[in-house]
């Protein structure tokens, strides 16, 4: 490695208000739940039967286990840390995230994984982008990262209700979707009958 690249790693992994390093741990371990989950997702999509239905239940479980932790672990870390002053994008990501557990409710039709994707499409660079949440808790998180790194990988996954084909859930998944600024027409296929 060049020491220019060297450089420019320590540049990226400094707080330019402090100084101090930090290591991207955090975002390391939550970026790569993103890329897990997104492979799940890819292979619902492309297997068939028993083996996709089992599959989603592993998406589901570790989507939903992933979310805790930024609603369990990480936003109220951040928040306590910030005085009580909730880091300005943690509405818009509760409500992606009512959003995505509504949507896990929901069969995994085409029309299903296709408004999953979108939302986790729009969501994850929120997390992931330099200057992102991932980035600000761990800078946040100081003396405490150790602790927060070490809850974030024992989190338990979340038992899951089996999912329901109903017009009901499916009102509230749109419901859902509305609230946090998507377009319901992400789930019409389904009401369309054309899957």
């Amino acid at each position: 490695m060049s020491a220019r690249i060297k450089i420019k790693e320590d540049a990226d992994n400094s707080d330019s208000r402090t100084g101090q390093s930090f290591g991207r741990r955090l975002y390391q371990l939550m970026a790569a739940e993103h890329a897990n989950l997104d492979r799940l997702l890819v292979q619902v999509s492309i297997q068939e039967g028993v083996t996709s239905i089992e599959t989603y239940g592993e998406f589901r479980k570790s989507l939903l286990r992933h979310i805790g932790i930024e609603e369990k672990i990480l936003l109220p870390m951040a928040q306590r840390r910030c005085g009580g002053k909730p880091l300005a994008l943690a509405a818009r990501l509760r409500l992606d995230h009512g959003a995505l557990a509504a949507l896990m409710m929901l069969p995994p039709s085409a029309t299903t994984l296709i408004a999953i994707r979108a939302v986790l499409d729009t969501h994850n660079p929120l997390e992931e982008a330099p200057g992102g949440v991932y980035e600000q808790c761990e800078r946040l998180a100081g003396g405490e990262l150790e602790e927060i790194l070490v809850r974030c990988e024992v989190a338990a996954k979340v038992p899951v209700s089996p999912w329901v084909e109903s017009p009901k859930v499916l009102a509230a998944a749109k419901r859902m979707l509305i609230r946090a600024g998507y377009e319901d027409s992400l789930l019409n296929l389904r009401d369309e009958g054309t899957e």
